[in-house]
């Protein structure tokens, strides 16, 4: 499919599908709400991803993780990730604009490249460590269309929007071993390495999403160009949704 092609396709999609259930989020949000409710979950968001990235970098042991880090602070990070999450939820989950971004996926997949992907969203990355945003975005592109039929196949089997709701109760459960775990002096906190790999996945694509689904809705306080908030914002969206899907499974088989 030419590039022209794709992106008319995809603004098909936008407008015939997507902009209708955009607009049952701009009923439950009014955008300076949206703007209100911002510095509480996407910084948060941005700082529990630096955690992560720390964590993969620098420990190579489950034990090291143990004996080095506070509890309260891997507590907080598992925290703002399970919240980031129930927030992307509100937006994409309850709208049904999962729904859409599943019956497309491979299609919207298929033709995506980089370029596609609005600044918003390098900036959003490099707020949350990354060294080099387009290289670790196209490795995404690149990760995403590898395993596209592995996470279409996973769809079938349990609906994209379930996954994403099941989301919030894994995150919390490992949130709540921590603190069960923490609360017994007696007993270290028993921490896995992996559990990270796939958070880090289920944060990056939250980020993603959040990011883009709000700027579809026009909730940025700037004016920003049409195929950014088209375009931009559908294969940016199903990016984040894919990355989630895939970080659900790195964590199921830690």
């Amino acid at each position: 499919m030419e590039k022209n092609e794709y992106e008319e396709f995809i603004k098909y999609l936008f407008y015939e599908y997507m902009e209708k259930k955009l607009v049952r989020i701009r009923r439950k949000w009014h955008p300076f709400h949206f703007i209100e409710e911002w510095p509480h979950f996407i910084p948060r968001l941005t700082r529990a991803m630096r955690a992560i990235r720390f964590i993969e970098d620098y420990f190579d042991e489950d034990e090291e993780i143990r004996d080095s880090l506070r509890p309260e602070m891997l507590n907080r990070t598992l925290d703002s990730v399970e919240d980031g999450v129930r927030h992307n939820n509100r937006l994409t989950v309850d709208s049904e604009i999962v729904e859409v971004i599943q019956d497309y996926f491979a299609e919207i997949v298929d033709g995506m490249t980089v370029e596609h992907f609005p600044e918003e969203d390098f900036e959003v990355m490099r707020q949350s460590g990354s060294l080099d945003a387009r290289r670790e975005i196209t490795a995404i592109v690149h990760l995403l269309k590898s395993r596209k039929e592995k996470i279409i196949g996973d769809g079938k089997e349990v609906r994209f929007s379930k996954s994403m709701k099941r989301c919030v109760e894994i995150i919390s459960e490992r949130r709540e071993l921590l603190k069960e775990k923490e609360g017994r002096s007696n007993k270290k906190v028993s921490i896995k390495r992996r559990w990270f790999k796939g958070i880090g996945t289920i944060c990056q694509g939250t980020l993603l999403s959040i990011t883009d689904i709000s700027v579809a809705c026009g909730f940025w306080p700037i004016p920003l160009p049409v195929e950014t908030k088209t375009v931009g914002a559908v294969v940016s969206a199903t990016s984040g949704i894919g990355m989630i899907i895939t970080g659900i499974g790195e964590l199921r088989g830690e």
